[in-house]
């Protein structure tokens, strides 16, 4: 047996606990908007394809993975403001800019009531700041600019509330609360979702009734109603998602599906969340890419993204390369699943049992399956081809490792390493390509990208990764 370091361990046992954590529900409100700063960063780097301006950015980038485990969420938004702020130009913040990227907008809840009137928003800086903060800043927050609040805060946190405008006769509306920030010359721009729901309470109320009457799982909706019933329910009371969230439009979906009949078909095409049952009343949550023109003769291929240690089914679609995956499988016409696998080392999802369901509901060529793993989700892909041996097109491992038990499943396995030189996952990913090929594997393609560090590696690789996709799915 061959043990190969897996991707995360490292970054855990550098990262230097926080003597004092904020509450629980503030560190999921900085997770959430870490979360939309790694957006803006991908954003950026999508539109800056000159090697100068990566490499700066890059730069700052060194401590995100370790500040990120330390859950100095904070300072991880601190480096990736730099380094966003890097790829638009080589000179440094001002405190005025500085201080118009610090501030962020935290709703007390992401779900109101249809008649509510007005939402209580705090503003407060993600990460200190040195310098002092700049007489002439301002902040304007709005739903629609017929109802804009502006304040100019002394101190922080500062609190302000909004109107909202009426539900009037929908059953809810999920909607954007708009943040601006002007500190000098400097304005930034940013959105959180906020969702009205008329009678909220009372219909969560009834969709948790319903899936608690349930003995089993036995359809793709009604694991998908018992998982959102908990999910909204726990948004609804206050908890802050990683994400923004459409959640009138899921209860809305949630409801429609207590009927019985097929909500999720191949005729739908989109992105969506559902689960998978697996049997009694457990369940596989995931988010799925659905292309258009499926056609039950014509079966297509399908990709499963497994995503890092912290992450959730989401970041292969929202980051990641701001989606690039879902643009490579819409391009190509292929499905994509990305599973969620939780935030620790516990093992692979269950992809096998995922695409058997799957299978009877979409036209896929189980034939053509492929796995894309990015860090503990590299780990999974290596555990998944030992597990199931002969199930997989082709695998690829992208900034990691992972434990090789037996490599002879991998002797005829497609499997494509890919690691950057600045990635601290380089040791693990040349331990795989060692314990493969001293293993027997005889189609292991190998490559390290220089300048590349843990964050970038998915983006940089993904045209190598789909090229053997493409190699195999022929």
């Amino acid at each position: 047996m061959v043990r190969v370091v897996t991707t995360l361990t490292a970054a855990i046992a550098l990262a230097t606990p926080v003597a004092a954590q904020p509450e629980p529900n503030a560190l999921l409100a900085q997770r959430y908007e870490l979360g939309q700063r790694v957006k803006r960063f991908e954003r950026e780097w999508e539109k800056r394809d000159g090697t100068a301006a990566r490499a700066r950015a890059l730069g700052h980038l060194s401590k995100l993975t370790q500040q990120f485990f330390a859950f100095q969420f904070g300072e991880a938004g601190r480096s990736l403001d730099l380094a966003t702020f890097a790829l638009t130009t080589d000179d440094e913040p001002s405190n005025a800019q500085l201080w118009a990227w610090s501030l962020y907008a935290i709703p007390e809840s992401r779900v109101l009531d249809g008649t509510a009137k007005e939402l209580t928003v705090t503003i407060a800086p993600l990460y200190s700041l040195k310098g002092e903060r700049p007489k002439n800043l301002e902040v304007q927050l709005w739903f629609t600019d017929k109802q804009l609040v502006t304040a100019k805060p002394d101190k922080f946190p500062h609190t302000v509330k909004v109107p909202l405008p009426a539900l009037g006769e929908f059953e809810g509306l999920d909607r954007k609360l708009y943040f601006l920030v002007e500190s000098g010359k400097e304005l930034r721009r940013s959105a959180v979702g906020v969702s009205q729901v008329a009678s909220a309470a009372t219909r969560l109320a009834a969709l948790k009734k319903a899936t608690g009457a349930w003995k089993s799982l036995d359809t793709i909706e009604q694991a998908t109603v018992s998982d959102r019933a908990e999910q909204l329910t726990s948004v609804a009371s206050g908890a802050m998602p990683e994400t923004d969230l459409p959640i009138a439009d899921l209860l809305k979906n949630a409801e429609t599906m207590l009927n019985g009949e097929p909500f999720f078909t191949p005729a739908k095409a989109g992105e969506f969340w559902l689960s998978v049952p697996l049997g009694e009343k457990k369940s596989a949550p995931c988010r799925v890419f659905v292309p258009r023109g499926l056609a039950p003769h014509k079966p297509v291929p399908v990709v499963f993204a497994l995503h890092g240690a912290g992450g959730s089914e989401n970041l292969f679609f929202e980051g990641y390369g701001a989606g690039r995956v879902v643009t490579e499988c819409r391009d190509r016409g292929w499905v994509l699943v990305a599973p969620r696998s939780g935030t620790t080392f516990a093992g692979a999802p269950p992809v096998t049992k995922i695409l058997d369901q799957l299978a009877t509901r979409y036209p896929l060529d189980t034939k053509r399956v492929f796995v894309v793993g990015h860090s503990m989700g590299a780990s999974q892909t290596v555990e998944l081809v030992q597990k199931h041996p002969g199930r997989f097109a082709a695998v690829a491992a992208l900034g990691g490792g992972g434990t090789v038990k037996d490599a002879k499943p991998f002797a005829e396995q497609p499997t494509f390493v890919g690691v950057g030189n600045n990635d601290f996952a380089l040791s693990a990913a040349r331990g795989l390509r060692k314990a493969l090929t001293d293993g027997g594997a005889k189609h292991v393609t190998y490559k390290e990208y220089t300048g590349v560090e843990h964050m970038v590696i998915v983006r940089t690789a993904l045209p190598d990764v789909f090229a053997l996709f493409d190699e195999h799915a022929k």
